[in-house]
């Protein structure tokens, strides 16, 4: 999985904040994360390796595919989420 952060500097017009963060597939399946989320979220800690075991065969199969991917209104900042 890549996340993908692209917005402009407040500080420094004309310049541009850029982060790329690759985080593995794999980390949903340690239970140590799952310990350290919120209550809502560790119902899910028991299908988390089917999830990640579904989403690598469909990444397979398929290819890669995006998440999530949101502009701003004046199309300026874009942050992307790809499988």
């Amino acid at each position: 999985m890549r996340i993908t952060i692209n917005a402009p500097k407040e500080d420094k017009p004309g310049r541009r904040f850029r982060l790329y963060l690759p985080v593995p597939l794999s980390l949903l399946g340690w239970r140590f994360i799952w310990k350290h989320l919120p209550e809502q979220s560790r119902m899910y800690a028991p299908i988390a390796s089917d999830l990640v075991r579904a989403l690598k065969e469909y990444r397979r199969k398929y290819g890669s595919w995006d998440l999530v991917e949101v502009h701003t209104a004046d199309d300026d900042t874009h942050v992307r989420i790809r499988i």
